[in-house]
């Protein structure tokens, strides 16, 4: 099955569109394959681009984050998490808000948080409500206790899967 993800920004502000095929469903998140070439209609830039790389993603139904391992010559080169208002799903359409903050991984940094400085401009711009804001921060919190504690999706259970898509790359 073909999903359509539409990220927003809050107050419901159409941020980017893109396809993936849903694999299907674990610990209350979707789990999804974006195939190389994919293209990602970014509304918020007016443009259109064309993902190089195949991708493994996670999308939270009951928690605050997405997750993309990207795939490229047969590894994981990086992990991109959005915190997020939890995902909602309406048969094949998936959407979320994105809340600016980003936890990343990559080889040559490791862990890191990125978008703090978006955080705190929309937060202002956007009105955020302070539950919100607090929400927000709470769910990067947990969101790197899964990391350290190596819980779903970091736990390994998707390795077959990211190994599979890997191959096919």
């Amino acid at each position: 099955m073909i999903l359509h993800l539409h990220a927003l920004k809050y107050g419901n502000i159409t941020h980017y569109d893109w396809d993936m095929t849903l694999l299907g469903e674990r610990e209350g998140c979707l789990i999804a394959e974006g195939a190389a070439g994919r293209k990602l209609r970014h509304h918020t830039k007016g443009q259109t681009f064309t993902i190089p790389h195949a991708s493994l993603e996670v999308y939270a139904l009951e928690q605050g984050f997405t997750v993309s391992f990207d795939i490229r010559d047969g590894q994981v080169t990086s992990i991109y998490c959005n915190v997020s208002e939890p995902c909602m799903r309406d048969g094949a359409h998936v959407s979320f808000v994105d809340l600016d903050l980003d936890l990343l991984w990559n080889e040559a940094e490791g862990w890191h948080v990125v978008d703090e400085d978006e955080f705190e401009s929309n937060r202002l711009r956007l009105r955020y409500p302070e539950a919100l804001s607090q929400y927000a921060r709470d769910s990067l919190t947990s969101l790197r206790e899964r990391v350290e504690k190596r819980q779903f999706p970091f736990d390994g259970s998707l390795d077959e899967e990211i190994e599979r898509i890997a191959r096919a790359d």
